[in-house]
């Protein structure tokens, strides 16, 4: 796992992006009123999002490749719920349990024998689309949309491409599940605080829910409907932190009352070109 941890490094310069206003900053740092949402408040320095930045990490992780016996090891001996994963909400509570309920019932020697099921479904998920559940942004937005979006995430990847491209995360297309969570957890890193509420906005909150309800409700192994559910409760859980600690509640109509409604019916209005 030491292999996904990225380095922090001092703040880098973002190329200006269509995300940007006519000043080049990032639109997020733009608080109502003229006043930064970045601006050194007691909350925003008050709130560590380390613990965010490592469950981040521990989500690519499940998303970037398939199990093997060492990494599922790994979580027998250091269970998911005792890692930061567990929220105190009963989707992600129940989807910790659910992982580590599925590891502590692997043999006692994890070979790749005994996980086949789970790197199957993995395969199933990530690799033949058997679910119609894309793993990427684009095939999640309209057609006409997709050169923007894919113009902004080369905007925000700006500057990051070294620490992006280290094994497991250097074979996946940029606009990943597990490529758009470690470019979140970097930005956490690096206090950018302000720009995860926009990253998350413009582009993780887009499309992210919408696969992971699909993955949960459709995938055959309960090991990846624990992390399909625990992504999208960790990403609803930190939007509102960020934003209570910049001072950006989510916007007006963004529909998340309706997201959380339909999540717990195993359904989500999104459909991708995986679509059959």
């Amino acid at each position: 796992m030491d292999s996904m941890v990225l380095e922090a490094a001092a703040p880098l310069v973002r190329q200006r992006t269509p995300d940007d206003d006519e000043t080049g900053r990032p639109v997020a740092d733009a608080a109502p009123g003229g006043a930064s949402a970045g601006d050194g408040s007691p909350a925003e320095q008050d709130a560590d999002f380390g613990d965010a930045a490592a469950a981040l990490r521990l989500l690519a992780l499940l998303h970037a490749q398939a199990p093997t016996p060492a990494f599922l090891e790994d979580l027998r001996n250091n269970p998911i719920g005792g890692r930061g994963l567990a929220l105190d909400r009963d989707d992600a509570i129940q989807a910790s349990a659910l992982i580590d309920e599925v590891v502590s019932d692997l043999p006692p020697r994890i070979t790749r024998r005994s996980i086949s099921p789970l790197a199957s479904d993995y395969t199933t998920i990530h690799v033949t689309g058997e679910y119609c559940a894309c793993p990427t942004e684009a095939p999640w937005l309209d057609v006409q949309a997709r050169p923007a979006a894919a113009a902004s995430l080369r905007g925000w990847r700006a500057g990051f491409e070294t620490a992006l491209r280290r094994p497991p995360a250097d074979r996946l297309p940029e606009d990943h599940v597990a490529a758009e969570l470690l470019l979140l957890a970097h930005l956490l890193d690096l206090g950018r605080k302000a720009d995860g509420v926009q990253f998350l906005d413009r582009h993780v909150l887009r499309w992210i829910p919408g696969f992971c309800s699909r993955i949960a409700t459709r995938c055959r192994e309960p090991f990846y409907a624990g992390a399909a559910i625990l992504t999208t409760a960790h990403l609803d859980h930190l939007r509102d932190r960020l934003g209570s600690a910049c001072g950006m509640p989510r916007p007006n109509g963004d529909g998340a009352d309706v997201r959380r409604r339909r999540r717990t019916e195993g359904q989500f209005p999104l459909t991708c070109d995986c679509e059959g």
